[in-house]
């Protein structure tokens, strides 16, 4: 089912777009189908933080595999030094590449 890939900030300005659509199940394979598609982006993506959110609701790594259903994928990148007001699930982007790439599988075992 093609889901909406939300890009903000600096990763929508590299990719060159801040929406896409894309045939995926979990947040790890809308960070694998951006490493797949635009060339530079797991470099990109491996050297910043991020917020990745579905349904509203920020992800831990360990939850980035997981089933999304019907909503959409969010990726928020979070600037150095960035802190203050909220909590936030803030997962490296070497971590983010890392589930996508070598546990595409995590959540499903």
């Amino acid at each position: 089912m093609l889901r909406k890939v939300r890009l903000y900030g600096q990763l929508a300005k590299f990719i060159g777009k801040r929406v896409l659509e894309a045939d995926i199940s979990s947040a790890a394979e809308s960070v694998k189908f951006l490493i797949a598609n635009f060339p530079g982006a797991e470099q990109h993506i491996a050297q910043n933080y991020y917020r990745v959110q579905v349904a509203g609701t920020d992800l831990a790594l360990e939850e980035v595999g997981l089933p999304i259903g019907a909503d959409d994928v969010k990726i928020i990148p979070v600037v150095g030094g960035a802190g203050g007001k909220g909590v936030w699930k803030i997962i490296a982007g070497v971590a983010l590449i890392g589930v996508a790439i070598f546990a595409p599988t995590v959540g499903f075992g």
